[in-house]
């Protein structure tokens, strides 16, 4: 039996089997088993998404995942002095947080990331799991830290300064990509962060547009979405709020933006390749502006209590619309609405947000019953 025959029997026997499982067992290295499935795909013997076919209507969510903890301060926080707060811990990550909201929305949802082998790892891990995320593809590295995020909050709930330790994102390498790849191309949609290194989402990018996958990419930050390459084509849609905007623009921010700003900002990421941006204002609203047109959704009334995690809520929400098969701007609705709903908590992933919440609530709101 020749390698290529070698190599199908293993993915007929296991169609999860990884690519360093089939080099142990065949004797051969990684890249050989990359080199035959690439071979078998492009004679049409493995067809469609690489040689995984189950989980059709599963979100892949690829990328952070940390313990987060909040310190609310009970003052007007004070520089260089001790100040009282209240500290919590939970889950976080925004990779991990949009795959919580979207299983809590009853959409079938994964989650790719890497941990430590520590107590942080385990307890992420598992209460993600129990939380109706599959954590089956997440990696745990022996002698690595779980990333971590410290975010002190004013007394109304805004952000004042927060801590990232996320050096184990750098162990996410296109290596480890390539491994995953079968359980990643199988899913209807995906969605990474930019805690990933610049190379791996390079590769995902490349990837995703050249086996026509959808994808979706949450910037995290300015900082941060500086890791993406200049060449976007095979990103569908990208949601960074204004700062994020202007980096991935090129494009020095100003403090009095109009509507012409938005327009210009919005068309320079489109000219990377983006098909479909949504621009993040705040108190001002969402821009959307791709292949549907351009739209300025104003905000929705809101009584904030905390503002941790309604980035992510608003991307688990358009993912909830697009796998629905709304349109990108009926989606913007379902974004808006899941972010309405978690600022009124003070949970990053807030547990009153379902889908029949979700759907209730946005039924009112188009009837212009805003006490939701």
């Amino acid at each position: 039996m020749d390698r290529e025959q070698q190599i199908l029997a293993l993915i007929r026997q296991n169609p999860f089997i990884s690519q360093h499982e089939m080099a142990s067992i065949i004797g051969i290295s990684r890249s050989a088993v990359a080199g035959y499935i690439a071979a078998l795909t492009k004679k049409g013997t493995i067809r469609g998404r690489a040689y995984v076919t189950s989980d059709e209507n599963t979100v892949m969510c690829i990328g952070g995942a940390n313990l987060d903890s909040k310190a609310t301060s009970k003052q007007a926080i004070r520089l260089a002095s001790s100040n009282p707060v209240t500290v919590t811990e939970s889950c976080g990550g925004v990779a991990r947080n949009i795959a919580e909201t979207l299983a809590g929305l009853a959409c079938q949802t994964a989650l790719l990331t890497v941990v430590g082998d520590d107590k942080a790892g385990q307890w992420v891990l598992e209460e993600t799991r129990k939380r109706g995320v599959d954590v089956s593809q997440a990696i745990v590295l022996q002698g690595e830290n779980t990333g971590t995020y410290t975010a002190l909050l004013d007394a109304t709930g805004e952000m004042f300064l927060a801590f990232a330790n996320m050096d184990i994102y750098d162990k996410c390498t296109p290596a480890l990509l390539r491994d995953k790849w079968p359980h990643v191309a199988s899913a209807k949609l995906i969605i990474a962060d930019t805690n990933l290194p610049a190379e791996t989402l390079a590769e995902l990018i490349d990837r995703c547009k050249e086996e026509n996958l959808p994808l979706f990419i949450d910037p995290v930050s300015s900082e941060k979405a500086k890791k993406l390459p200049q060449d976007l084509h095979g990103v569908t849609a990208i949601f960074p709020n204004w700062e994020e905007a202007c980096q991935l623009a090129g494009i020095a921010p100003s403090s009095g933006s109009n509507n012409s700003d938005y327009s210009t900002i919005a068309g320079a990421i489109r000219a990377r390749g983006v098909r479909h941006v949504f621009i993040t204002l705040g108190s001002q609203g969402v821009i959307y502006a791709g292949e549907e047109g351009e739209r300025h959704f104003p905000p929705i009334p809101t009584k904030v209590v905390e503002v941790t995690g309604a980035g992510d809520a608003f991307v688990a929400g358009i993912a909830y619309g697009v796998m629905r098969q709304s349109t990108y701007m009926e989606s913007c609705m379902y974004g808006l609405t899941a972010s309405h709903i978690t600022l009124q908590t003070d949970q990053s992933v807030a547990s009153e947000l379902t889908e029949e919440r979700l759907q209730q609530t946005l039924l009112h709101l188009t009837k212009g019953d805003e006490s939701q």
